[in-house]
């Protein structure tokens, strides 16, 4: 079995092609990648993490479900593909057997972690709707393999098992390769990507140079003005919300829940936990050195949790 870890040190795996076309940031940033490829960051090692550590167990338990689905066997696929020129790598899960008139047997990728974001990353069971991270990272499959197709079979929150056909698309692949080849030149190059988010220019400009002036293009002018209009128009919005909050709160009294003559609910106003509090100090110094166990709770105070104005959801999402 290849050395998927040393593999993508020195190239980027299908996986992560969306981060490195700086399309999605769900899995990190494009400067990011570019840092851990320059050696700035260190990657994180999710290898002991429980969904990691399910993730191939979980794989051999779905099969039989996903070749039922398909009509195809599936078989274990240790093969590393290269791409022939980029520093682009693919590690795949399972290859489906041909059927006639295929020359090339059809990528099956499982994603089986059931993180509630999963919803948002698979749209409807027997379509292509997946998220742009999976799709490319699909293409990226195809692309190296020469597979007409990559199928997805997404475990989601319920549980269910939702399955997804990718078909190859040349121009996808084009964008690829063009992208990969952008990315890594900055990398050989040591050209930080330019950044397109607050969090990745903090990323790349931790600290100001004292007196340094930025003269700004018209561009940034106007977006600065707009800046501050919203941040004014937020202001008075955040004034108008507590006013109306100082008129609903002194009517509710001690009420749990608040509703309309016709039974619709429209809040609920209950208080969170209670706390507790011990004042270690004072305990310690009448005490010391060792304070007796059974004495915390002379020294422990229980704070109530403070109350909080819940809207419905019905009104949450009304415009």
């Amino acid at each position: 079995m290849p050395n998927i870890k040393e593999s993508h040190t020195h190239r980027i795996g299908c996986s992560q092609l969306a981060q490195a076309l700086g399309i999605t940031r769900n899995f990190g940033t494009r400067y990011d990648l570019w840092a851990h490829h320059t050696g700035r960051q260190t990657r994180q090692d999710i290898g002991n993490e429980l969904r990691v550590a399910l993730g191939e167990p979980m794989e051999e338990v779905l099969k039989p479900f996903v070749e039922a689905r398909l009509g195809r066997k599936l078989r274990r696929d240790r093969v590393e593909y290269v791409h022939h020129t980029l520093p682009l790598v693919a590690n795949l899960d399972f290859r489906a057997e041909k059927v006639k008139g295929e020359r090339y047997r059809p990528v099956v990728d499982m994603k089986t972690s059931l993180g509630w974001g999963a919803r948002h990353r698979f749209g409807e069971d027997g379509t292509d709707e997946v998220d742009d991270g999976v799709l490319l990272q699909m293409q990226g499959y195809t692309l190296l393999t020469g597979a007409p197709v990559a199928y997805v079979a997404a475990l989601v929150p319920g549980p269910e098992l939702k399955l997804y056909t990718i078909e190859a698309d040349k121009e996808l692949h084009q964008m690829i390769e063009a992208g990969v080849a952008d990315f890594w030149k900055l990398v050989e190059t040591d050209t930080p990507p330019a950044p397109e988010t607050e969090a990745e220019a903090r990323q790349r400009w931790q600290r100001h140079q004292p007196g340094k002036i930025q003269t700004a293009t018209a561009d940034l002018e106007v977006a600065i003005k707009a800046y501050a209009a919203e941040k004014a128009r937020l202001a008075e919005c955040e004034k108008a919300c507590q006013r109306l909050r100082d008129a609903i709160i002194p009517s509710l009294e001690d009420s749990d829940i608040i509703q309309t003559d016709s039974g619709l609910q429209l809040a609920t106003y209950r208080a969170n936990k209670d706390s507790q509090c011990t004042d270690w100090r004072a305990l310690v110094h009448h005490h010391w050195p060792v304070p007796p166990a059974d004495l915390v709770e002379q020294f422990t105070t229980t704070r109530p949790g403070a109350r909080v104005l819940r809207l419905a959801k019905s009104l949450e999402c009304a415009e």
